[in-house]
């Protein structure tokens, strides 16, 4: 047997080995609870990311269609600008053919000098 000194020496060690091995147990739990945690955030965060991902596709598609939309508005636009060209210069010629006409006949009639 061995004396009572060293027997009170060696259980007080293996406490202290034994609140070490209870803290690093302890330290594994709460590391695997983070990453827990952790994993958890990760995948919330993928989640929002598809999300995202999936409404950038959609914003995508709808600006595709707008852009071709006012694609048309302007063609329509430049066509109204054409028409309004055209209008303008046939009335302008109506206008002046309309004027040589009414000096001619004012010529003809006699009311011109």
């Amino acid at each position: 047997m061995s004396p009572p000194e060293i027997d009170a020496a060696v259980h007080q060690q293996l406490g202290a080995l034994d609140a070490k091995m209870d803290r690093v147990l302890a330290d594994q739990d709460q590391a695997r609870a983070d990453r827990k945690q952790q994993y958890s955030k990760l995948e919330n965060l993928e989640r929002r990311l598809d999300d995202v991902d999936r409404k950038s596709e959609a914003l995508k598609s709808q600006l595709t269609q707008v852009k071709t939309t006012t694609e048309e508005i302007d063609r329509w636009k430049e066509r109204f600008l054409g028409m309004r060209m055209l209008i303008v210069f046939v009335a302008a010629t109506f206008g002046a053919t309309l004027g040589a006409f009414g000096k001619w006949v004012a010529i003809k009639l006699g009311w011109s000098g």
